[in-house]
């Protein structure tokens, strides 16, 4: 069974996470991701770390909302997963979209305590 402080200590973190995106916070999420992390989005545009917070900080998303639907957690040791739904406001190269994604989310814990090694999405049928 998974630890609940665990899964709660996971949760605030991704909740930092989803804060320092809509933030603009290049440091905060330089932070939580790992220095490898692959983020592909539901539009199956795939990014590295590097892509991503550049893109994310300097206007080519703007995020408005990240509100956490459901997330499930599964925790073996130093690595983590977790399955949920997300709702995503965002503005994408001037087009607004707001939309449900169905996400697989890996956390690991090392040195710099938990990272966000990866997240792949797809939408979920409205």
């Amino acid at each position: 069974m998974t630890d609940p402080r665990i899964v709660a200590e996971l949760e605030a973190i991704d909740d930092r996470r989803a804060a320092a995106t809509i933030a603009k916070d290049r440091a905060t999420l330089e932070a939580l991701f790992a220095e490898d992390m692959v983020y592909v989005h539901s539009s199956a545009t795939t990014e590295d770390r590097a892509t991503f917070v550049e893109r994310a900080c300097t206007g080519h998303y703007d995020y408005t909302a990240l509100t956490p639907l459901k997330r499930s957690w599964r925790v073996w040791g130093d690595t983590a997963l977790c399955n949920g739904d997300v709702r995503i406001q965002v503005t994408v190269k001037g087009t607004a979209k707001d939309f449900v994604s169905r996400y697989l989310q890996v956390w690991r814990r090392g040195p710099s305590g938990w990272q966000m090694a990866s997240w792949q999405s797809t939408p979920v049928p409205a």
